[in-house]
């Protein structure tokens, strides 16, 4: 699996989105905001479970559950347009004529039968035409609505060219799902909660298709012209225009939000609240009160953190200061343990970004430095993330400049040296050999280059006519164990094959599952056996020139594998888990079967994503 660093990405492209959900069911900016951010916490302290597959969808669920679980109090009376409605009802519409979603997805993300859903949306259209009429005041139907204006060449024009919706996009407002859905070439590429290719998207006009700066009447206006062509309704009497159109009109209302960095600061804070309490725990414990001061004080935790999440009137809490470790000296001694990510709303120039965003990096004495002019997380032109790589012995740090060169650093003599390769627009793979002296970086795509540290040249791997490389691992002699993936029309049942090679000839190449190779691999010290992680989360060892499976599989336990991080003897690997809150590693011996978790300091303050460097024997 390839780590992550796109939940900013998401959290910046979807969160306005969401808070207009949020506000159409509470009513209230204020509790909109916090509903929104508590929503994306939760999703985010999970993110490595559902980046690959529906996040959109996640999210909603999420939201929705929250509201109705009563979590937020919804608004009444006049104060709010849906006020007069129950909060299911108002989550049935909310999430139909707003949020665009056919009846069995609407279902899903709000818990409701269909069968309940259905008798909601009914009475609560009643409802609403009864007691707020001024609601639909220049309500149409597809049968009386004006004819469609003919397209417009002015580019200045926010409805000109054949899709007026399609251009009245807002870009801050996040891409279209359904763009995305389709393969469309959006910033991020994250199914939307009607991606199922069985169902047909209904809504023309959802939360993340208003353009902020096309008033609410216009919108409401091409909504009820363009709706009968955007929309495979089998049930005409089943779908409300006039209602649509209310809600976008009352969404409007929601001021734009960026929920990313009160979002990503409260994962942090919880990651740090619990390192900083088990640290206490383990100091004042003694005997059997081991357990019962532990549970005390995760309890006290939960509490400090929820505390610290209570929002005081008046303090904007993104504008709250933090701690901003030194720049990392030409030369350091110290090694580094590991590296993550700060975070802010604006990283400043891409080309000089500010030390909120740069990496920050923990040395092995307890000090923190940030790394000076490069940029952490992703690049918001190409989308593409970027890479910090640490040697296990935590001198050497590989990483993209803000020149898009790769680099290496030697931290006690301060060298750095440039790896001979051409960036690219999309997200790269950095690997390390275990002595720091090789470092590898590709693109998934049809070269890959190592640099040699010692002598200063860059080997080339290059795949045949063109087809996908990776480098998966590379050893302290410099030997690289590479994947090479084509398309094939002479296989059956393929439509791909990944092969594998040890060195830079193809002889001696053998095919292996690409499933195999998901979480990544690592060479055991001798060079001789490859670690993976199988589909089903088995930890295997295959000869690393046969294609072989030697040992044992031994199972992991039941949590969401990260990546195969390394070799820490002959027969042990460690692997990155998650347990939908923090990360842990695995300590999995090969010949024996065995896998306990890894207990080391670092491990209280592992991310995701964070790059690991010298670990404790």
């Amino acid at each position: 699996m390839i780590k992550s660093h796109e939940l900013p990405t998401f959290l910046a492209n979807y969160g306005p989105s969401f808070a207009r959900t949020a506000y159409l069911l509470t009513g209230d900016a204020d509790r909109a905001r916090e509903l929104a951010v508590d929503t994306l916490t939760a999703v985010g302290r999970r993110w490595s479970s559902v980046r690959w597959g529906q996040p959109v969808s996640v999210a909603l669920r999420e939201l929705y559950g929250r509201y109705l679980g009563v979590r937020v109090q919804p608004a009444a009376g006049e104060d709010h347009p849906l006020g007069a409605l129950r909060p299911r009802a108002r989550a049935a519409v909310v999430a139909q004529f707003h949020d665009g979603l056919p009846p069995q997805q609407a279902a899903a993300v709000t818990g409701l039968w269909i069968a309940v859903l259905t008798q909601e949306t009914q009475q609560a259209r009643t409802t609403l035409r009864a007691a707020r009429p001024d609601l639909f005041p220049t309500e149409t139907t597809p049968e009386d609505a004006p004819p469609r204006p003919a397209p417009q060449e002015d580019p200045a024009d926010p409805l000109a060219g054949p899709d007026p919706r399609k251009e009245a996009i807002d870009p801050a407002a996040g891409p279209d799902p359904r763009e995305e859905a389709a393969g469309g070439s959006g910033p991020a590429q994250w199914a939307a909660p009607w991606g199922d290719p069985g169902l047909a998207p209904r809504a023309a006009d959802t939360p993340w298709t208003v353009h902020a700066q096309v008033p609410a009447q216009v919108h409401a206006q091409v909504h009820a012209q363009d709706h009968a062509s955007a929309w495979d309704v089998q049930d005409p009497a089943a779908d409300d225009p006039g209602l649509r159109a209310a809600l976008i009109r009352i969404a409007a209302g929601m001021p734009h939000v960026h929920l990313s960095e009160p979002v990503l600061r409260r994962i942090t804070r919880r990651r740090r609240i619990r390192a900083a309490t088990w640290t206490a725990a383990s100091l004042a414990s003694v005997g059997a009160l081991v357990a019962l001061t532990a549970a005390g004080l995760t309890a006290v935790a939960r509490n400090v953190e929820r505390a610290s999440a209570e929002r005081t009137p008046g303090l904007d809490y993104t504008q709250t200061p933090e701690q901003v470790p030194d720049a990392l000296p030409a030369k350091l001694s110290d090694p580094v343990r590991y590296a993550y990510q700060s975070y802010c709303q604006d990283a400043g120039d891409p080309s000089d970004p500010e030390p909120c965003g740069q990496w920050r990096l923990s040395s092995a004495s307890g000090k923190e430095w940030r790394l000076p002019g490069v940029r952490a997380g992703y690049d918001k032109t190409s989308g593409a993330t970027l890479p910090l790589a640490v040697s296990q012995d935590g001198h050497r740090l590989a990483y993209r400049d803000t020149k898009g060169a790769y680099v290496v650093r030697d931290l006690p003599t301060g060298k750095v040296k440039r790896i001979d390769v051409r960036d690219q627009p999309v997200s790269p793979h950095l690997r390390t050999s275990p002595n720091g002296r090789f470092v590898s970086v590709d693109f998934g795509a049809s070269d890959a280059a190592t640099l040699d540290f010692e002598t200063g040249v860059t080997h080339h791997d290059h795949g045949d006519r063109g087809d996908a490389i990776r480098v998966l691992a590379v050893h302290d002699d410099g030997s690289r164990l590479v994947t090479e993936q084509k398309d094939v029309d002479d296989v059956p049942g393929h439509a791909s094959i990944t092969t594998m090679r040890l060195g830079g000839s193809a002889a001696g190449a053998f095919r292996i599952d690409p499933g195999l190779v998901e979480y990544g691999g690592a060479l055991s010290p001798d060079g001789h056996t490859l670690a993976l992680v199988t589909q089903d989360s088995k930890v295997i060892a295959m000869d690393a020139r046969t294609g072989r499976v030697t040992g044992r599989r031994t199972a992991l336990e039941d949590y969401e594998v990260l990546m195969v991080e390394r070799w820490i003897s002959a027969d042990e690997v460690l692997v990155r888990q998650w347990d939908d809150d923090y990360a842990f590693l695995t300590k999995v011996n090969v010949r024996s079967g065995t896998a306990v978790e890894y207990a080391e300091e670092v491990s209280e303050w592992l991310d995701y994503d964070s790059p690991l460097g010298a670990l404790e024997d």
